[in-house]
């Protein structure tokens, strides 16, 4: 098995009757870095004779927008060139060439197989005139989709007339010119300015820039938002608008984390919020741009441009037994075994907490892209199950209404037994704040999400066809942090402190007892929560009852 595909509620070895079937089903780790994957994997019989199976993936990221309408324009020129990547010729066909003349997409084009090599056929629309595009300067940039990275500022190379011989130039914008042929192509090459896209909603979002910006302003940063309301922050400054002019200190640079929130104005109730953020400028090595970590909560930011698995990305930082690192949605603690919970790896463009327990501050830097054949990242990935994904009884409220969150890490208990088959969820003022299902160890990583301090929280499950409160002594506090994965929050629904008699009632209603056994009353029948009737009088454990008719 490649290290990024693992099956789903199966075992690597089974017992099949003669003439009968059985389905299995591989799950793709959601995390998987950006390339093109072709592998095969073996199913062998008691025979020993083995059959193949191969599995051929492509993984892209969120490719840039460049799009033009060649009927907006009545003239054009034509490059015909190749493009080369640190020496190696782009043959992705869904790599791109764009051209640019003043900031707006001119052309699109991506490599096709010509003459058994790849080429870019590039046709460059204006208005030939010299009050609009007649000898205006034509930039480039490239979408190399293998990686999921943009860079802008691409350097062209055309041939000489009289020689042949490439030669740097600036391609200026006439009416039917033509650079280049599949002779003699022109020749583009990357530049160390790249385009990162960052994805942003509406209300609070965690960022951080991997590539620091040509204009470290937030009137520059963000002047495609023109006309909505921005408040981007860090830990010590911010600066806001209110839709026309920015106030404020904050400058944005890369290596920086940043909460950034996102809302209407009157002048744009109506309009569609563009969901990525365009930062273009340097990228930097990243062993430029150190992560600092004091003691306590630190704003962290993610700097490389692709996705990295948990482990390898902050390996450098010398993680101790009982840091934290968390996202909006996710969590990740670390311990004996490593880091343990629903953060898996980190993503280009989103910002991190990180909650250091050594007293002395610490530096990291994040680790240099390693290609391998067929896309592997040397380390096994970790066979991660969806917490998160398929709730079916709780439905969370969106992660960006709220600018913090707290984590709780739980282990539901019925006697000595580990119940590991509910949603767990948590709610303030009836609103599920967030909601998770338990892993392959029995844990339920619960992220919440909420503001301030002080506001009363209610743990609930949905048990024998009811949603029940399991635990409503808790308060929601930002970035507090309560249980581990060795010494988890226990709940218990058959906890042994204290006894109470429990009379049987004809009225239909739901027992919850905080912290101890869940009663089900039910059509005048007392049931457990795991669906057992029992008598007319039931001696049962527990802080409290609060009963609800």
């Amino acid at each position: 098995m490649p290290e990024w595909l693992s099956l789903d509620g199966s075992l690597s070895a089974d017992d099949v009757q003669p003439l009968k079937t059985k389905t299995l089903r591989f799950v793709v780790n959601p995390y998987v870095p950006v390339n093109d994957y072709d592998v095969t994997i073996g199913l062998q019989g008691n025979n020993e004779i083995l059959e193949p199976l191969r599995i051929v993936m492509k993984v892209r990221g969120e490719a840039p927008n460049w799009t033009v309408d060649p009927t907006l324009y009545d003239h054009s020129m034509t490059i015909i060139g190749q493009v080369y990547l640190g020496g190696i010729l782009m043959e992705n066909p869904e790599s791109m060439v764009a051209a640019f003349i003043g900031g707006e997409c001119r052309g699109v084009a991506a490599p096709q197989k010509i003459r058994g090599a790849a080429f870019v056929t590039l046709p460059i629309y204006g208005h030939d005139t010299s009050k609009k595009d007649a000898g205006k300067s034509v930039s480039f940039r490239i979408w190399d989709a293998s990686r999921g990275v943009a860079y802008t500022d691409a350097v062209i190379r055309v041939p000489n007339a009289n020689t042949n011989v490439n030669v740097d130039t600036t391609i200026l914008f006439h009416d039917g010119v033509m650079v280049g042929n599949f002779d003699y192509p022109a020749i583009w090459t990357k530049s160390d300015k790249v385009e990162q896209l960052i994805s942003i909603h509406e209300n609070w979002n965690w960022i951080s820039l991997g590539v620091e910006p040509e204009n470290a302003t937030c009137s520059q940063l963000f002047k495609d938002y023109m006309g909505w309301n921005i408040l981007l922050k860090d830990t010590g400054s911010y600066s806001q608008t209110n839709g026309s002019e920015w106030k404020g200190t904050l400058a944005p640079h890369a290596n920086r984390m940043y909460k950034m929130k996102i809302a209407r104005t009157p002048a744009t109730q109506s309009a569609e919020l563009d969901p990525q953020l365009a930062v273009r400028g340097q990228q930097k090595a990243l062993y430029e741009m150190p992560v600092y970590l004091e003691k306590g909560w630190n704003w962290m930011p993610y700097t490389p441009l692709t996705t990295k698995r948990i482990e390898p990305a902050l390996a450098g930082a010398n993680p101790k037994k009982g840091d934290i690192v968390k996202s909006q949605t996710a969590v990740a603690i670390f311990g004996s075994n490593g880091w343990e919970g629903t953060l898996t790896a980190l993503e280009p463009g989103h910002g991190y907490l990180y909650f250091s327990t050594d007293s002395v501050t610490r530096s990291f830097t994040y680790p240099e892209e390693i290609y391998l054949p067929g896309g592997m990242m040397g380390a096994p990935m970790r066979n991660v199950k969806s917490q998160m994904s398929n709730l079916q009884w709780f439905n969370p409220v969106d992660k960006h209404n709220y600018p913090s969150n707290m984590t709780m890490t739980i282990r539901l208990l019925d006697g000595a037994a580990i119940v590991d088959t509910c949603e767990i969820a948590a709610f303030v003022e009836d609103e599920c704040r967030g909601a998770v299902r338990a892993d392959e160890e029995g844990l339920y990583y619960l992220v919440i999400a909420g503001d301030g301090a002080g506001q009363t929280m209610e743990i609930k499950s949905f048990i024998h066809g009811e949603i029940v409160t399991l635990d409503a002594t808790q308060t929601f506090v930002s970035d507090d942090h309560i249980g581990t994965p060795w010494e988890p929050y226990v709940i218990n629904l058959q906890k042994s402190e204290g006894i109470e008699d429990v009379q049987r009632s004809d009225v239909q209603c739901t027992k919850v007892i905080r912290n101890g056994v869940l009663l089900i009353l039910r059509n005048g029948k007392i049931y457990t929560a795991q669906g057992a009737e029992v008598g007319e009088r039931l001696r049962v454990t527990g802080y409290g009852l609060r009963i609800n008719r």
